[in-house]
């Protein structure tokens, strides 16, 4: 009889325009054409950057447990912890230093986009990458752009933009994320500037100080993805309720095989002692036919549930409130002092340079589309001698009711 070898690794990925199936087989991993089928392989989705938040933070001593539970609180104050999901929707690697951590946390929303294909495990794309060294690297996912920084070897932070941008607004960019991790002890030297977009050059995007790279798109070898950094550790929803439904399958089938296989003792056992128990026989199999029937009256029960499952709706997630009142705020100097989610209401408080930067941002924030539902009651901006000051609540809609479809 041939034995079956392990299954092969399909890394799925967005990378320029177009979702890309790489094989693993042989220890290279192969591009496959876009209508190869998938059966009989483990698929690695490479979760686009612009899903997943990106936050390096520093902690005191090595203690692994305690790294852990030092990352909890910073993103709990920081508000990026999903009340829903807490730390399982934290996928987290410690590097470890002189005296201290340095813990990469990558925080994923509750649930993936419908326009990412179906997996059986999930990381953020960065780390499916065989990245450049002590680098900034720079690629196309769909209408972003992506930069991603390595320490060492170690991916350590990731950031998108609009593909919408220009050169000089790319290296502005990429300027203020190379300064705000040197400030933070994230990087110790400049980076190297690596582009793998097509017909967009290092030299044109990077940042003063920066070393570049002649490395492209044309390089093969260097885009092909690698499962070297994948932890796995992080699943949507979707697929959490898909194992549990899968388990409860299994369950059922098991109380329906005992029963069954009780059912099949039974009868045997009456067999046996027709002659000697003939007129208890008959109680007995009366006594079966009702278990039977029991058992059946489950099976409405069961579908009835597989309809109305699907329909429960999660919490809403925090962070995509946090990404919406960030997307709201005008251009010019103006930022935000204090971000609050409490009791079904969002306050919100911050500084501008001038009145008219508040009240634009009051604007925005009515007219933005992710923030839909929430009722605002702003107060005046404060004008003070050096910065106006700004003020607003939200009262958050309720959750919605589950509908059967």
């Amino acid at each position: 009889m041939k034995r079956r070898g392990p299954q092969p690794d399909v890394v799925i990925r967005l990378f320029d325009e177009d979702w890309q199936r790489w094989e693993f087989a042989g220890g290279r991993p192969s591009k496959l054409p876009a209508d190869t089928a998938e059966n009989g392989c483990r698929r690695t989705l490479a979760v686009p950057a612009r899903q997943v938040l990106a936050s390096p933070l520093w902690i005191d001593g090595s203690d692994a447990a305690l790294a852990s539970e030092s990352v909890k609180l910073e993103l709990e104050v920081r508000g990026l912890l999903s009340r829903m999901s807490g730390m399982q929707g934290v996928s987290l690697r410690l590097l470890p230093g002189e005296g201290r951590t340095l813990a990469v946390a990558a925080v994923f929303p509750n649930e993936l986009p419908e326009s990412c294909p179906a997996a059986d495990r999930f990381d953020v794309s960065p780390f499916l990458f065989q990245l450049p060294p002590d680098s900034v690297t720079l690629w196309r996912e769909g209408e972003d752009y992506v930069a991603a920084v390595t320490r060492g070897t170690e991916t350590v932070y990731w950031e998108t933009v609009d593909r919408s941008s220009g050169a000089e607004e790319l290296r502005v960019w990429l300027s203020l994320v190379v300064q705000r991790l040197q400030a933070e002890g994230v990087l110790a030297a400049p980076p190297r500037i690596v582009s793998w977009v097509e017909g967009l050059p290092a030299a044109r995007i990077a940042p003063a100080g920066c070393a570049v790279s002649g490395e492209s798109a044309a390089d093969t070898d260097a885009i092909a993805p690698s499962l070297e950094h994948v932890q796995g550790d992080w699943k949507p929803a979707s697929a959490h309720q898909a194992d549990a439904q899968r388990v409860q399958r299994e369950r059922m089938r098991g109380i329906i095989l005992a029963v069954v296989a009780g059912y099949l003792v039974l009868a045997a056992v009456l067999v046996i002692y027709a002659g000697v128990l003939r007129w208890k026989a008959s109680g007995l199999v009366a006594e079966n036919a009702k278990l039977t029937a029991e058992i059946e009256k489950f099976q409405p029960i069961r579908r009835e549930w597989e309809v109305i499952e699907p329909t429960v709706e999660s919490a809403q997630f925090p962070l995509e409130l946090l990404r919406g009142v960030v997307g709201s705020l005008p251009a010019g100097n103006i930022h935000l002092t204090k971000f609050k989610i409490e009791d079904g209401h969002l306050t919100i408080d911050g500084e501008a340079e001038s009145f008219g930067l508040a009240t634009d941002f009051y604007n925005s924030l009515s007219s933005n589309e992710a923030l839909a539902g929430i009722v605002w009651s702003n107060t005046n901006p404060t004008v003070g001698p050096t910065v106006t000051s700004f003020h607003a609540e939200g009262a958050l809609p309720p959750p919605a009711e589950p509908s059967i479809q």
